[in-house]
């Protein structure tokens, strides 16, 4: 097994020769080339051929055009994205861009002011006829990107690959992604049903866990955990967050807790409310890694990630030559363009200081 597993991570860390990015088959016209693509929810969309202000409503997309090197061209984003170090990293005057969008809300004359050729936003966004209207108004062309599973993040990468005429960076990525999945799906096939370990998922919020089908519980079923909130149990899903109760924990009594906040996972580990479960218990609280998005988290572009880290967290005999440290390394040079020190991949596996603390963003 342990050669097997090196030699498909030599395949999987063999860096492609992606080229830079290409046309898509544009409709022009004479003064202002343009195109029509199909965005996340099948619309036809007419957008400039070749987008050089972009306003992204919704953070994934942003990290979607780092990942394409297309950074530099975004003109407005989400006030978090100014707290994301590897965000910085990429492009330090990240910090001084607009924010067109607040509480649900889009800021047209923000858009206006940046002279925005097209704006990035998400389907809840999208739903509201009142935010469509300002952009419908101000003639300033949107496509929907967004999703809520693996396969819907491979369409959003695809299209925003095309949005910006590079798909074939979108599909090398949706490749590693698959690669890195199927790593994994073959090593968890091995471990018996019964003994698959239970887990509870708290997202960001201790109380705030998955929901049967979401993002979240696919990575943690590829990666071979069985995810407690999704067999049902004391749940409330409203404004895209699923909540339960502590009470409801305590019935579940899970071998381990995943965490999305360091905060978080600090708080269940001392708080005297908590000390009564078996994973608290046995100290098999697991905060979660973050790099350019939260791992495991409903706007996580990087599930292969998690699910790796998590695969080898609960089965760490199935795993034990994957060298996490340097899969990180290369993954994010490869695919980000990003030099990480060793300082900085123990950082991100650790998910604790890697996205500076609200307030010093500006």
């Amino acid at each position: 097994m342990k050669k097997r597993i090196i030699a498909i991570f030599m395949v999987l860390f063999i860096t492609f020769g992606v080229s830079g990015c290409r046309g898509t088959g544009s409709v022009h016209n004479e003064n202002n080339p343009v195109k029509t693509i199909v965005d996340c929810n099948g619309r036809n969309v007419t957008i400039p051929e070749n987008p050089e202000r972009v306003a992204c409503l919704y953070a994934s997309t942003a990290h979607m055009m780092t990942m394409l090197g297309q950074e530099n061209k975004i003109v407005g984003a989400p006030r978090g994205i100014k707290r994301d170090t590897l965000m910085l990293k990429k492009r330090p005057d990240i910090k001084n861009i607009s924010v067109p969008f607040q509480d649900g809300s889009i800021n047209i004359e923000e858009l206006i002011k940046n002279k925005t050729e097209m704006v990035l936003l998400r389907r809840s966004t999208a739903a509201s006829a009142g935010e469509i209207e300002k952009l419908d108004k101000a003639k300033i062309p949107y496509a929907v990107v967004d999703y809520t599973t693996i396969d819907e993040l491979k369409q959003a990468i695809r299209v925003t690959g095309t949005v910006f005429n590079c798909s074939d960076k979108a599909e090398a990525y949706i490749a590693y992604c698959d690669r890195i999945i199927t790593m994994v799906k073959n090593e968890i096939s091995k471990i018996p049903d019964s003994d698959r370990i239970r887990v509870y998922h708290a997202v960001n919020e201790a109380a705030r866990t998955d929901l049967e089908g979401d993002i979240c519980s696919e990575i943690i079923e590829i990666a071979g955990g069985i995810d407690v909130s999704t067999g049902g149990g004391n749940l409330v899903t409203e404004e895209e967050k699923t909540m339960t109760t502590l009470e409801q924990i305590y019935s579940w009594n899970p071998e381990m807790f995943l965490v999305n906040e360091a905060n978080t996972a600090d708080y269940i580990r001392s708080d005297p409310k908590w000390t009564g479960l078996k994973a608290v218990q046995d100290q098999k609280v697991v905060n979660l890694p973050i790099g350019v998005t939260r791992w495991c988290h409903p706007g996580s572009m990087e599930p292969q990630m998690a699910i790796l880290f998590i695969a080898k967290k609960l089965y760490p005999a199935s795993f034990e030559d994957v060298n996490l440290s340097m899969i990180t390394q290369t993954y994010y040079h490869d695919y980000f363009n990003l030099d990480l020190s060793e300082e900085e991949v123990l950082t991100i596996l650790s998910g604790e200081g890697i996205r500076l603390p609200k307030g010093e963003e500006t």
